[in-house]
């Protein structure tokens, strides 16, 4: 999400937080009845899920054929950093892609070894493989 930062729309947005429905009862709703329609959707990529939701075809494609356009992946749920890398350690385990798991962990271990030389980053396993971009 990216806001212009207003006093007057945080204001509003304290005044209103506990007379808002939220569909989740949480900030995801709450931002949603908030800002109804004032908004613009970002394209899929911006918001991939780590899950299988929606439409499978498309879903596979993207993650299949474009993955190097991916870029975030949305940790909905359980999040990597609270598990291990072998496995998400909650939800819907069954709906979760592997590579997207694995590809989180690769990406963090990759930054921890180059932001903290002196710390020991260890993967449990390998680096995952991903095809090269198609031209």
């Amino acid at each position: 999400m990216l806001l212009r930062p207003s006093a007057k729309t945080v204001a509003s947005m304290q005044e209103q937080m506990h007379v808002l429905p939220s569909y989740d009862d949480g900030d995801q709703g709450f931002l949603n009845a908030f800002f109804s329609q004032e908004w613009d959707r970002l394209p899929y990529t911006y918001n991939f899920m780590k899950s299988k939701t929606g439409n499978p075809e498309a879903y596979y494609w993207l993650l299949d054929s474009q993955w190097w356009s991916i870029k975030v992946v949305h940790m909905v749920g359980v999040k990597p950093w609270k598990c291990s890398r072998f496995r998400d350690c909650g939800g819907f385990p069954e709906r979760v892609i592997g590579r997207l798991w694995a590809l989180w962990w690769d990406a963090f271990l990759a930054m921890c070894e180059q932001a903290a030389p002196s710390l020991t980053c260890v993967s449990p396993v390998p680096p995952t493989s991903l095809p090269a971009p198609s031209a």
